[in-house]
């Protein structure tokens, strides 16, 4: 699965380890559209097309020097459609599981702080139906959010990283799966 994800957008500096990648983002770059004040879309993006329904997941490392610093799994129709679920920097100099879902907006929203710097990820499509969760041991699935987003069949699915306030913003991706396997259970994450 690691030499998949061969597409990208503002390409940073990549490299392929043992069971992943490790990802040094671009400075002062980020994802998002702030409402009717700005869109920034210059973080980095490393993708395939995906058909139908879907899971992908990723042990998600961040290794951050300035606040919203993170590494994170994206799906992405247009730089105004997006969803994005990332381990990030956050003001408190905590890490947290946060979550962007973009409709022409972004709806950004802070999950669980968690003790270390990575965790696992897991986005899963389900027709046009979207579950977010996240997991300490890559094991037991907690629920971040659930929503309804119309997006094409076919998407760009993938992970990056972004350093929207400085630089040298470090990230691993590592055991990245991508299936046509759904979640059933959105909500105990089963």
């Amino acid at each position: 699965m690691t030499n998949s994800f061969d597409i990208s957008l503002n390409a940073c500096k990549i490299a392929n380890t043992d069971t992943g990648f490790h990802l040094v983002a671009n400075a002062k770059t980020d994802f998002i559209c702030k409402y009717k004040e700005y869109i920034k879309d210059e973080a980095s993006f490393f993708y395939i097309e995906k058909t139908g329904d879907f899971t992908i997941k990723a042990e998600v490392e961040t290794k951050g020097n300035f606040t919203y610093d993170a590494a994170f799994l994206m799906v992405r129709d247009t730089k105004t459609r997006w969803i994005k679920l990332a381990v990030e920097l956050g003001v408190d100099t905590t890490y947290n599981v946060v979550s962007v879902i973009t409709d022409n907006w972004s709806d950004d929203a802070n999950g669980e702080l968690i003790t270390s710097n990575k965790c696992w990820l897991r986005i899963t499509r389900k027709d046009d139906f979207w579950g977010l969760h996240y997991s300490i041991d890559g094991e037991k699935w907690r629920f971040v959010r659930c929503f309804g987003l119309d997006l094409p069949s076919t998407i760009k699915v993938g992970f990056g990283i972004q350093a929207p306030l400085g630089d040298k913003c470090e990230g691993k991706l590592d055991f990245i799966s991508l299936t046509d396997d759904s979640v059933k259970n959105f909500r105990d994450g089963s």
